[in-house]
């Protein structure tokens, strides 16, 4: 006694094309899902590195820990860290630590003035001239916020040409 007797005669059959793309398919989706979702890799490993860089050739190093610091002989501050090199960066803006760019965006405004509504006239010193003005230390909280208030000014009143 044959329990499947028909399960033989459909084995038999030539598979229908339609089946076959179907199951391909179904195989190609299953293998590159499996594939991607294998990765263990998280968004923090492709996250790009600011601070230090690592380098291969002890050369580049002049302290021999491997990596690159910021004025060490290995270092380019055109393409590494903040991209800001020695010369770009006014004495102003040392120790400004993340407001950096910023501070050195303000030290580079010109002077400026404006029209008051109603009469008068408001002038303002270039931008070096107003960080040395700042009672905020660099580095804290308050001069980046000093930063930003001094940048917002420039830009509302900025002479427009």
């Amino acid at each position: 006694m044959q329990r499947f007797p028909r399960l033989g005669r459909i084995l038999a059959r030539r598979p229908r094309p339609a089946s076959l793309l179907a199951a391909g398919t179904a195989v190609v989706i299953l293998g590159g899902l499996g594939t991607i979702t294998a990765s263990d890799a998280t968004p923090a490993d492709f996250a790009p590195q600011t601070d230090t860089v690592t380098a291969y050739n002890d050369g580049w190093t002049d302290n021999r820990d491997g990596r690159v610091d910021e004025d060490e002989s290995g270092w380019d501050c055109h393409t590494m860290g903040n991209r800001l090199c020695g010369a770009d960066v006014p004495p102003e803006c040392k120790g400004a630590g993340e407001a950096l760019r910023l501070c050195v965006t303000v030290a580079s405004q010109p002077a400026y003035g404006w029209d008051i509504p109603g009469g008068g006239r408001a002038d303002n010193p270039d931008g070096r001239a107003r960080l040395r003005d700042l009672e905020e230390k660099p580095g804290t909280p308050e001069f980046a916020a000093a930063l930003e208030a001094l940048d917002a000014e420039y830009r509302e009143h900025q002479p427009r040409g």
